[in-house]
């Protein structure tokens, strides 16, 4: 199983709500770096990261639509 990253941001929160909707769809998720981000947060080259596995890929794009839409 391959992890692919579909979102990025400086601030974890930002990710919290997609991570919570793709899990209650069932689809597991992680975060890359969250904590290196939390320590080093002054250092703009580091992201938190958003990971899938990559066959869920075509699931949380539709997901990502759905949420846009509201």
């Amino acid at each position: 199983m391959s992890l692919i990253t579909i979102k990025k941001s400086h601030i974890e929160s930002d990710l919290l709500v997609f991570k919570s909707k793709l899990e209650s769809e069932g689809i597991k998720c992680s975060l890359k770096n969250e904590f290196t981000t939390q320590i080093m947060n002054y250092l703009p080259s580091f992201e938190v990261e958003l990971q899938i596995s990559s066959s869920d890929l075509d699931r949380a794009k539709e997901i990502f639509n759905e949420m846009e839409q509201i």
